[in-house]
């Protein structure tokens, strides 16, 4: 069983979302703050329909373009990351502390895992190649603990 993580600091990922928007010249509209505030709170691996869904409900006029576009500035400003997970599609890594990614082959469900000895690597990274590492990503790939049992009950049945 996955040890719960910490929960996100929330405030610090959306002045962090927020601010690199402005930086990069992009008005702070209430559309793009609640883009923000979303990513910001999710635990989850949201898709760029969950984000336009979520937002949608506070803002109804809101264009699928905005979110789309939100988004793709946040990824190229390293804030969020894209995760590519097969018949799912795209989906963002929002949280940015060192952790790995364990992306279900079957369903598409990504489970956060801790690395407890990342920080220690990450040093030697930084140090052997002069990098500023702004984010860390580490995917596995195999079955989550659902679509293994399926899988085990349907040779069983075979």
């Amino acid at each position: 069983m996955q040890e719960p993580r910490p929960p996100l600091m929330s405030n610090a990922r959306y002045e962090a979302l927020s601010t690199a928007l402005k930086r990069a010249g992009y008005r702070l509209t209430p559309q793009r703050l609640a883009i923000c505030e979303y990513l910001a709170n999710s635990r989850e691996h949201p898709s760029p329909a969950e984000v336009y869904e979520h937002v949608r409900a506070q803002y109804p006029t809101m264009s699928r373009a905005t979110v789309y576009n939100t988004l793709n500035v946040l990824r190229d400003l390293g804030e969020i990351i894209e995760i590519r997970s097969g018949a799912e599609g795209v989906r963002y890594e929002t949280d940015l502390t060192p952790h790995a990614n364990l992306i279900c082959l079957r369903c598409g469900r990504i489970i956060d895992f801790p690395l407890d000895r990342m920080d220690a690597i990450r040093k030697d990274m930084v140090e052997a190649a002069g990098f500023e590492l702004r984010g860390f990503r580490v995917d596995g790939f195999g079955l989550c603990a659902e679509c293994k049992k399926e899988e085990t009950e349907q040779i069983g049945h075979d």
